[in-house]
């Protein structure tokens, strides 16, 4: 047994050498994995080979076979999985030994502690090995005493859910509908603390997605699409439990939780954190549902400070740009918006949608110099981080934001600043500036932005193009001009044939305006540059513009 064949000191030596090597704040994601696999009971075939090197599979997807070195456990391992240095597997292993001698769940704690214990606590020979009676002394079943952690409630959920999932599956199929049966389950906070029902719904919810998530790219699932009924169920659980979870956020946007909450609430911080960084369909959620939380329910600034400081320090040592938009989310919620526009800039590719959403905020809740100040620190930034926006769904984002700053001029009676909005916006604003124009009958400032955007007659609604000549003969000739170039280009007869009813329009607005020595003078050079194409010549004598 490993109880008899693993040295104690030894064990206790590898668990410090891990708790300082690998700090939970960096490496969470790979240390909360390895315990899962362990507790999920995917660890068997461990035999401990000598005094101090274990060996065991890992099953995860496909079985991994995995070697420890206890005397150096941060150095010396193996695995086949491509995970470069210390990976999950070894990590599951190594729960999966630790817990035969001691507490892993108290392993953890120390971990997200940073603490190394110099004696953990063995469990008594009859002592119940749950979790539960470890902290109260008492078998399961009876009531828990106050002071429950947040890491009680996960310990709970997976009790309950394997015991779902025991009874529910059907051969490898997720149970039909399981979010809909389980999540009310694991969300009963049966009165033990008062005002944290919200809170641990939340976490429910937080759970069962994690689970839904490892389910769903065990399957290949999680890049979207729907092959199947089963994935189609699966789809339904996760958005299912995805709103279930915000839910329970908005629960705390319209009353304060008890101050009795925030220990629990301070333990949320980590758990939140972890969905900010989930991959493929859950992606976006996990960003929606990170900046909500800290909007509703982590609202003290220290604890804001604290976690902008993390995100800083994620975003540079791993490269991450999902932790540099959190760290900008959350320095504009700590009202320093210089910080957050400084991380905007870094990453250009990414800003635009965001500071879109940020207008919308401070225009809706009436924070109009705030907005005018970070409009004109970034104003000159803003073409670039259009650019960078997928041109697919760029139209509509232009759009609503075009909708906000328009409201905004409006209610400042500034209709200078909504052109300048418009401008800024260039090439990509041209049919929202086309209508401003329009509109203020600004007729030659419009045909000089056709120009610009090299629009030509022919791409013009013709009750627009109607209304222009009517105004002004004049104005729409360099129109017409730059369509017969287009047109030739083309180089197709039927290309031609539009080209000649577009000079025969020209001709008579040059007789209108009594300029036909110009008109002869201009196709007269028209004919030379095109004395190649046939073609269009031939047409030209149909339309009886030669002779």
């Amino acid at each position: 047994m490993l109880q008899t064949t693993v040295s104690k000191p030894l064990l206790q030596q590898a668990a410090s050498e891990l708790i300082k090597e690998f700090p939970f704040s960096i490496f969470h994601h790979l240390i909360q994995k390895g315990r899962d696999l362990a507790r999920s009971g995917l660890v068997y075939n461990v035999m401990v080979v000598n005094s101090h090197e274990v060996e065991g599979v890992v099953s995860d997807i496909t079985p991994h076979e995995v070697m420890l070195d206890l005397t150096k456990v941060a150095r010396r391992h193996r695995c086949p999985c491509p995970t470069e240095g210390l990976c999950p597997h070894i990590l599951a292993l190594f729960f999966y030994v630790y817990g035969n001698v001691f507490d892993n769940g108290e392993l953890f704690r120390l971990w997200k502690k940073g603490q190394i214990s110099a004696a953990p606590k063995e469990p008594a020979a009859n002592e119940p090995n749950t979790p539960a009676a470890k902290r109260t002394g008492k078998t399961a079943g009876l009531p828990v005493v106050a002071h429950e952690t947040v890491e009680d409630w996960w310990d709970q959920f997976e009790r309950q859910y394997e015991d779902f999932f025991a009874r529910q599956q059907s051969g490898t199929n997720w149970p039909y509908r399981l979010a809909f049966q389980l999540l009310p389950k694991l969300g009963k906070n049966n009165g033990r603390q008062a005002g944290a029902r919200p809170l641990r719904e939340l976490h429910a919810a937080l759970f069962l997605l994690e689970k839904l998530r490892e389910y769903g790219e065990a399957q290949g699932w999680s890049d979207g699409g729907f092959g199947s009924y089963r994935q189609f169920s699966w789809h339904q659980d996760v958005d299912y439990v995805a709103g279930r979870a915000l839910a329970a956020l908005e629960a705390f946007s319209t009353q304060s939780p008890p101050r009795s909450l925030n220990a629990l609430i301070e333990q949320t911080i980590l758990y939140v954190r972890d969905g900010l960084f989930w991959e493929g369909e859950l992606a976006s959620f996990g960003y929606d549902l990170y900046t909500t939380a800290w909007e509703t329910l982590f609202t003290k600034p220290a604890w804001r400070q604290e976690e902008r400081a993390e995100l800083l320090r994620l975003a540079k040592s791993q490269d991450n740009i999902r932790a540099a938009m959190a760290a900008a989310h959350l320095s504009f919620l700590l009202g320093e918006d210089d910080e957050a526009i400084a991380l905007y800039r870094a990453f250009p590719d990414q800003a635009g949608v965001f500071l879109a959403e940020w207008f919308g905020r401070f225009i809706q809740n009436g924070l109009l110099k705030r907005f005018e100040a970070v409009w004109e620190k970034i104003k000159h930034d803003w073409p670039l981080y259009l650019s960078h926006i997928p041109a697919f769904v760029r139209s509509s984002f232009l759009e609503e934001t075009a909708h906000w700053f328009e409201m905004y001029a409006r209610h400042r009676n500034r209709p200078g600043a909504w052109e300048e909005f418009l401008q800024r916006s260039l090439p990509y604003s041209v049919n929202e500036y086309t209508h401003f124009l329009y509109k203020q009958r600004r007729d030659q400032e419009l045909v000089d932005l056709f120009l610009w955007a090299n629009i030509t007659a022919d791409e013009l609604p013709p009750p627009m193009l109607k209304t222009l000549q009517a105004r002004g003969t004049e104005l729409v000739m360099p129109l017409y001009h730059r369509t017969v170039v287009k047109l030739l280009n083309e180089k197709n007869r039927s290309s031609y044939q539009k080209a000649v009813r577009y000079l025969k329009t020209l001709r008579a607005q040059y007789r209108s305006t009594k300029r036909l020595d110009q008109w002869e003078a201009y196709l007269e050079q028209l004919l030379a540059q095109t004395a190649r194409l046939r073609a269009f010549h031939e047409e030209l004598k149909k339309g009886k513009l030669l002779p």
